[in-house]
């Protein structure tokens, strides 16, 4: 209901007791729109490039109808032409630098047509007409970097209708430089304003009993079930059509079924029973198409008839065999048995004499090509010649040595022995010592130049996890699953990642290969702790890489009336991202009364970035804001 004047007998109304009753009228209309939170774009005001040829100018659908916060209706029947190359103060909307870009705000305000000029007692002009009217008001924010650039703030008294995106050198407005992610469209009521009656549901248990906490609650079962995290369906309560020899009507019940069919071994009605197998073509033999249970036991009857109960096989003197060279036997029972004869043959012609070997080089020695017996005969005559002092060889002490250019001084056998027996036993333990066969610390030669491998260790067997050791003139590389080829790592498992570390005198990384790539030159995800750099606290990135984290703020309005407040603040990664992540995103975990969007990030590189927000609060009001960051390289 509105406040109301009681007009009396004989009054003489003045003009402002006749314009307070109509504005007492329409004051409570505006009342009852704000009380239950009617507010926003109704329907039209729809924004879009100009045409028929695009320019500077936005244009908005007619008509246009929404409410402003307080109740006021704004309404507009034709066709809205917008121009964004300067703001509402007439100042230009460029942006002068190509590295930046600036957002434009286009909202609606409440306005009065003031027209039907008169002429009043005092003979004064007055406009008898006050006809509810609109305008459309361009806002500009600052200039900041590409993709980082501040939106303009809400207004209390205006609706914003779109964001506009204004570049460097820029003649035309596009539809994908027009933004309504903001719009703020018509709202009828909260949810969290509309009141439910929970009390008899056996599912939902919203935390208060709103439209809002309802519908969360619904949100939350159902992101459990699709997500197959909670509420999912036990397989007793899907249904199952019987087919074949499956006959239970559920889920659960046919795969108890299908499985204890296909595992079952009872005499008569096997599992493989149960299995379908197609004809074979073969011969002497065919298997007719049927089941499994069906052919293995054909198949078993052919090989029970096949071998027989007495020998098992053919008999060797039942197998033909054809003459070869001095075998002639007709069998093989015969010419098996011929073979061994001549093989215990100690005749000069049998025996060793008919197993042929190949030539044997050495110096100053060798055996020619021939028979087994005509190499032992030459070897004996080589031995008889050699050994011509009478004793079973030479003296150790009395076979000279040649200088090889290696790391052995001695000019005799014996004293060679001595000299590597000492060397053996300076890293090794000593055989009538405890711990004989350990070694001591391992001297290793230089290996040349390039990558080399230190060691190589199989550990029980898992190529995943085959572990190699390798030294350059920079690096000690610890690798798993990869072995250097002299020009790229080369994979030993093709389905596993590949991982490791590397440490030098300056730095120590980390380092990850998952392309599943045969080979690779560098390794795509590394993880690197500078240590001899100025800044060393933690570890640079280098590849794809995401971190997720935390952050947030609040903030009060102490004055006594309505203001716009500013809150900020900062985050640093805990790694240093190799270059200005490519996208930060900010989820919301919870804010306060009133809190509207969500904050702005600038000022990004690779060791944080900033946020901020503007928010309208009433007098002595607090809000707040938190939430995650996940933020990709």
């Amino acid at each position: 209901m509105a406040d109301r004047t009681d007009f009396y007998f004989r009054q003489r109304v003045t003009e402002a007791e006749l314009n307070l009753a109509f504005e007492l009228l329409e004051k409570a209309d505006r009342n009852l729109a704000a009380d239950i939170g009617v507010y926003g774009i109704i329907s039209g005001a729809e924004p879009s490039e100009h045409q028929p040829v695009p320019d500077l100018t936005v244009d908005l659908v007619a008509p246009g109808r929404a409410y402003d916060h307080v109740g006021q209706r704004i309404f507009f029947g034709a066709d809205q032409t917008v121009d964004c190359a300067v703001d509402h103060a007439g100042i230009p909307t460029d942006v002068s630098s190509s590295s930046n870009e600036r957002w434009l705000g286009v909202f609606l305000k409440f306005d009065r047509l003031l027209s039907d000029p008169r002429t009043d007692g005092n003979s004064q002009q007055v406009l008898f007409r006050r006809d509810e009217s609109f305008q459309v008001i361009v806002r500009q924010a600052a200039e900041g970097p590409i993709g980082a650039a501040p939106k303009v703030p809400l207004v209390e008294d205006e609706l914003l209708v779109c964001d506009v995106l204004r570049r460097a050198g820029q003649t035309q407005i596009l539809d994908a430089d027009i933004d309504i992610s903001r719009r703020q469209a018509f709202v009828f009521a909260q949810g969290d304003a509309v009141e439910i009656i929970s009390g008899i549901w056996n599912i939902l248990k919203p935390a208060v009993n709103t439209v809002q906490s309802a519908l969360d609650e619904v949100d939350a079962e159902l992101n459990d079930h699709f997500g197959a995290t909670a509420r999912r369906h036990g397989a007793a309560d899907i249904d199952y059509a019987p087919h074949g020899f499956v006959a239970g009507d559920n889920l659960q019940a046919a795969l108890n079924e299908l499985i204890d069919d296909l595992s079952t071994s009872a005499s008569g009605n096997p599992g493989s029973k149960q299995v379908g197998a197609d004809a074979a073509t073969g011969t002497p033999h065919a298997l007719p198409s049927g089941n499994v249970d069906g052919q293995l036991s054909q198949l078993l009857g052919w090989l029970n008839s096949h071998v027989g109960a007495a020998s098992g096989a053919h008999n060797a003197s039942a197998i033909a065999a054809a003459s070869h060279n001095h075998i002639s036997g007709p069998s093989v029972q015969a010419q098996l048995q011929e073979i061994v004869d001549d093989f215990q043959s100690q005749s000069s012609s049998l025996g060793a004499s008919q197993v042929g070997d190949a030539a044997i080089s050495g110096s100053p020695n060798n055996l020619s090509a021939g028979t087994v017996r005509a190499q032992l005969t030459a070897l004996l005559a080589d031995i008889n010649n050699h050994q011509n002092d009478g004793t079973d060889a030479h003296n150790a002490s009395a076979i000279s040595v040649a200088d090889s250019g290696g790391n052995l001084n001695a000019s005799n056998v014996e004293a060679a022995l001595a000299e590597i027996i000492n060397a053996f036993e300076d890293d090794h333990y000593r055989e009538n010592q405890t711990n004989r066969g350990k070694h001591k610390p391992i001297h290793q030669p230089d290996f040349g130049s390039g990558r080399v491998l230190l060691w190589d260790a199989a550990g029980n067997g898992s190529v995943s996890a085959h572990l190699r050791v390798y030294a350059d003139s920079t690096y000690i590389w610890f690798v798993l699953n990869a072995a250097w080829n002299g020009s790229a790592w080369v994979r030993d498992s093709s389905g596993n990642y590949c991982g490791g570390f590397r440490f030098s005198r300056s730095a120590f990384e980390m380092i990850h290969e998952d392309t599943f790539a045969a080979t690779f030159t560098d390794w795509n995800n590394r993880w690197r702790l500078p240590m001899s750099s100025s800044t060393n606290s933690a570890f640079e990135t280098v590849g794809s890489i995401q971190e997720r984290g935390r952050l947030g703020f609040q903030g009060s309005n102490t004055y006594s009336a309505t203001r716009t407040i500013t809150l900020g603040a900062a985050v640093t990664f805990r790694n240093r991202f190799p270059s200005t992540p490519s996208s930060i995103t900010l989820f919301e975990d919870t804010s306060g009364f009133g809190w509207s969007g969500t904050p702005t990030v600038y000022e990004i590189d690779r060791d944080g970035f900033a946020y901020y927000a503007y928010q309208s609060l009433g007098a002595n009001y607090t809000t707040w804001w938190y939430g995650r960051y996940t933020a990709v390289a």
